[in-house]
């Protein structure tokens, strides 16, 4: 009977490392495409014009999902910082976190897990805890505004459009570390356009 027992705590303990190996896999996988993607192996060593056709031909991954892939790593890296609390098991649980700052990902992700249903940590959950901090911060931001300056000054919406999607496209290049762009070339761009608006 013990050595019965003693298979059956082996055997669990074998599958559940087989578990904990493959919640992890999406990190693993991230973090080899962003290896892939900034060292040029796609290019130098299979000859692919872009990391893009390299990920749809090799992996059939669209662009998106490669580059949310390689955000992960980044999001699960800043929360390694924040001690006794869970990590994200699955990359759906990072998506949310990719457009906020460090800080702002380990106060979302630490108040997801303490706020959790039933302690269990789903993307759905978090998704509704960066937007209730981005929902307040805005709001924030607003009310400082009009304090400042007695009262709200119009943004025509069309303006207002192209200035939030030209933010997040930002954000996800800063994210994924310029995609082979040096910073200051990022900052002479983002001149050249504040040169453009320049009333």
């Amino acid at each position: 009977m013990e050595l019965v027992v003693m298979q059956n705590t082996a055997e669990l303990e074998r599958l559940e490392g087989i578990i904990t190996r493959n919640l992890q896999s999406f990190y693993e996988v991230g973090r080899a495409l962003m290896e892939i993607r900034d060292r040029g192996y796609y290019r130098d060593v299979l000859g692919f014009d872009t990391f893009e056709a390299y990920c749809k031909s090799k992996w059939d991954f669209q662009r998106t999902y490669a580059y949310h892939l390689i955000a992960a790593v980044q999001v699960v890296d800043d929360l390694s910082s924040l001690d006794d609390t869970s990590k994200p098991t699955n990359q759906l649980q990072t998506r949310p976190l990719e457009k906020l700052t460090t800080e702002k990902r380990c106060e979302a992700w630490q108040r997801a897990v303490e706020t959790a249903p039933e302690g269990k940590v789903t993307a759905a959950h978090v998704y509704k805890i960066v937007k209730g901090m981005t929902e307040q911060e805005s709001e924030a931001k607003e009310k400082a505004a009009t304090r400042k300056g007695g009262e709200k000054e119009e943004i025509d919406p069309e303006f207002k459009k192209a200035w939030d999607q030209l933010f997040v496209a930002i954000k996800n290049l800063k994210a994924l570390h310029w995609r082979g762009m040096t910073r200051d070339a990022a900052l002479k761009q983002i001149q050249v356009l504040l040169d453009v608006i320049e009333i």
